[in-house]
């Protein structure tokens, strides 16, 4: 016999497996993105807090919540919170006395980080 005048003809059939199988598992991995970012919603509400609960001067809260929400920059909490940078430095200060952020040395700055554990201790959600 001779060889095939359409090779495609042989190939066809495992170029469609291969297609199907690779659809198979971007549909799959979508579908596992999706419920990552379920979970991540899910995390977020159990780890909302009722920052009133602490008894801290408004500006305090505030710092607290935009740390909590994500751990950010000490130079970038000014601008994230419209208080001054002395404002921000003493409610570093007191929040970190209290125990509920924590301090990172970052460059010149530092990466304020929320303590969940002792913020949840005294917001009473355990």
């Amino acid at each position: 016999m001779s060889d095939p005048i359409f090779p495609e003809v042989v190939i066809g059939p495992i170029a469609y497996i291969t297609i199907g199988f690779l659809l198979a598992v971007i549909v799959l991995l979508v579908f596992r993105l999706k419920t990552l970012d379920q979970d991540q919603d899910s995390k977020v509400s159990e780890d909302s807090f009722d920052l009133n609960m602490l008894n801290l001067k408004k500006s305090r809260r505030d710092i607290l919540g935009a740390v909590v929400e994500k751990p950010v920059l000490q130079s970038e909490l000014p601008s994230e919170t419209n208080f001054s940078k002395s404002t921000v430095s003493q409610g570093i200060k007191d929040l970190t006395d209290l125990g509920f952020i924590k301090k990172k040395k970052r460059g010149n700055t530092y990466l304020i980080e929320p303590n969940l554990d002792r913020i949840k201790e005294k917001c009473g959600t355990h």
